[in-house]
């Protein structure tokens, strides 16, 4: 019976030496394929846009961060987009800002950030004026945000937009400290508008409590 024991454990040792191996190359085998070119095989129309951006050199991974090795591997409800996502409207700003840190900084300093600051998903975020797989550099002729084709861009949500948007700036950061007139018209206006309410506030309790001495000796005169 030992013996029988010793033979049985070294046959299952042996099989498992000789399996082992197997099971390691078939589980290399499944690991899902990160590549752009795994993402083009289902995405076709993306490739012709993304060979051309400015972000060409970059994985899909980058930006697409909550792609799972299940969606890869095309697996059942894997595959379905959801609602929300790091590239959504209320998220692209931050997305982007993962790289672009001083872009977004003055971009949430903008009328466009101040308004996804309140909640609203309407305002312009990064891809509405820049593009998302077909980004190209401001430089670039055919760019949607160069000089020549800023009007058009800012057109999608501004009726009427007018040749001299060109002119404006978007991310123009006010640097604290600089002195700038920009700077110091943004502090004052911030401070104005601080006094005003509390002054007001200040108004409402003097008020108040003199509309509450009156009534007082309203009550003791009768």
């Amino acid at each position: 019976m030992p013996l029988l024991k010793l033979l049985s454990g070294i046959i299952i040792s042996l099989f498992l030496i000789l399996v082992a191996p197997i099971n390691n190359g078939l589980a290399q085998d499944e690991q899902p394929d990160f590549s752009n070119q795994n993402c083009y095989q289902c995405h076709a129309d993306i490739q012709q846009y993304f060979a051309e951006s400015v972000h060409n050199d970059m994985s899909c991974m980058v930006c697409h961060t909550n792609i799972s090795s299940s969606h890869l591997q095309g697996l059942g409800e894997a595959t379905a987009t959801p609602e929300i996502t790091v590239v959504s409207p209320q998220n692209v700003a931050e997305t982007c800002g993962a790289c672009h840190n001083q872009e977004l900084n003055s971009y949430m300093e903008s009328v466009h950030g101040h308004g996804l600051l309140l909640g609203t998903i309407k305002t312009a975020n990064c891809i509405d004026c820049h593009g998302s797989h077909n980004a190209l550099a401001v430089t670039v002729a055919d760019s949607s945000v160069s000089d020549a084709n800023l009007p058009e861009t800012c057109g999608k949500c501004h009726v009427g937009s007018m040749d001299n948007y060109a002119a404006g700036t978007e991310h123009k950061a006010v640097a604290a400290g600089t002195g700038t007139a920009e700077q110091n018209t943004f502090k004052f206006f911030v401070w104005l508008t601080i006094l005003t309410v509390i002054g007001l506030i200040l108004h409402m309790e003097v008020e108040l409590l003199y509309l509450l001495k009156i009534a007082r000796r309203r009550n003791e005169s009768q």
